[in-house]
């Protein structure tokens, strides 16, 4: 059992360690990567996922962005200190009838980025079922965040911040408010989700074994998934 001496030393750590994350990105072609890690955005449609993963990778923003159809993929390779990294993105639909194929891709998934709007409280209530369809499917996740986005619309803002911080912390989530519209927080979520699973498997890395590390997502991986899609696509009129 921790103190609470403990405690405020450990968040105090936590709170140092995200203000000098320091991160490079690479070109993509870079291949001699350390770790490759798998992150999947879940959330209801229009609470601003694809805005925040543009934001993130090309370091754009337009108002409006068409609806996610099924998964949309990126990756983005980071450099931390000497250690190199490939993020595997994956952007899923927030529509019902894409979560058949969603669910493919929650598979040897490192974590999932929950994303509400903060003017939308029925984005935020409805949190709670991604939060179960998502650990329902994977077993493998490790690092969660809860991310409130659209902050920079504060005077249409219906759920407060200190109840969706709260609620992420019951759900042990690490939480964030952030706009892609003025890129505020957005690379922060990125790089310290990325941090989080780097520190994870560096004091980890005894226990791994690297015939069948989940950290090494293969490209033989995506091919699968794919195929996996394309059996959920098919009619079954």
């Amino acid at each position: 059992m921790q103190n609470n001496d403990e405690k405020e030393n450990i968040e105090n750590e936590e709170e140092e360690d995200l203000e000098n994350i320091k991160m490079e990105k690479l070109d993509d072609f870079q291949s001699n990567q350390n770790y490759i890690f798998r992150i999947c955005l879940l959330g209801d449609s229009n609470v601003g996922k694809t805005s925040l993963l543009t934001r993130f990778c090309d370091s754009t923003f337009k108002e409006n962005y068409n609806n996610t159809i099924g998964v949309d993929f990126r990756v983005m390779t980071l450099k931390y200190k000497d250690i190199i990294v490939k993020v595997h993105i994956w952007d899923t639909a927030g529509q019902e009838r894409f979560k058949s194929i969603a669910i493919n891709y929650f598979r040897s998934t490192h974590g999932f980025i929950f994303v509400y709007d903060i003017t939308d409280e029925d984005s935020f209530s409805n949190i709670e079922n991604w939060i179960n369809l998502a650990f329902n499917n994977s077993s493998t996740h490790i690092i969660n965040f809860l991310v409130g986005n659209k902050c920079d619309l504060e005077e249409e803002r219906k759920v407060k911040k200190e109840e969706a911080e709260n609620y992420a912390k019951s759900k042990e989530l690490f939480f964030f408010e952030a706009s892609s519209k003025n890129n505020e927080n957005v690379e922060k979520v990125f790089e310290y989700f990325t941090y989080k699973l780097i520190k994870h498997f560096k004091k980890n890395k005894d226990a791994i074994d690297d015939n069948n590390d989940p950290s090494k997502i293969r490209m033989n991986n995506f091919e699968q998934i794919q195929n996996d899609t394309k059996k959920e696509d098919k009619c079954k009129c």
